[in-house]
């Protein structure tokens, strides 16, 4: 029952002594793949990460986010200042649109030219009550158009709202 040396891996002091260790060591470290600590893997990452942002960076301009942020903040408040009630409209009235307030211009001016026209057309002599009170209701309604025709007249005319 002799157990032979190679099988067991151990070896007598003849065989020990031919063997190259330093030989036989250095063949396992260029086989053994390298370990590197996780921490020098993540520092290299990230300063390669760094890296292709500086490069990718334009100094000197601004970036796109900053440029959507600056046009938002300009729209919010060119929406907050047309939300504010103007300060030069009463309180409970409205201005008056231009085209309306060209339409009711107009109808003013032709209605005056109706009753000058039918004023004119009235006899000179007051003989009767009837033509001095129709003279009198016409002049009233004139002066009453003359005052709206002023009115509408101004460059922003205020509506009394309901």
């Amino acid at each position: 029952a002799v157990v032979s040396t190679q099988s067991t891996g151990s070896c007598n002091f003849q065989s020990c002594l031919k063997r190259n260790f330093i030989a036989e060591n250095a063949r396992k470290a260029k086989a053994a793949p390298i370990r590197v600590d996780p921490m020098k893997i993540h520092d290299r990452e990230v300063a390669k990460k760094k890296e292709e942002v500086t490069k990718s960076y334009q100094r000197g301009t601004v970036p796109d986010y900053l440029k959507e942020r600056v046009s938002q903040w300009k729209e919010e408040e060119r929406q907050r200042i047309a939300n504010l009630p103007d300060p030069t409209v009463p309180e409970g009235h409205v201005v008056m649109d231009q085209k309306e307030k060209e339409e009711t211009l107009s109808v003013l001016i032709k209605s005056k030219e109706r009753l000058v026209t039918q004023l004119q057309n009235m006899p000179l002599r007051n003989d009767t009550l009837r033509l001095h009170n129709t003279r009198n209701e016409l002049e009233s309604k004139l002066s009453e158009i003359d005052d709206a025709i002023k009115i509408f007249s101004r460059p922003r005319v205020f509506i009394k709202q309901e």
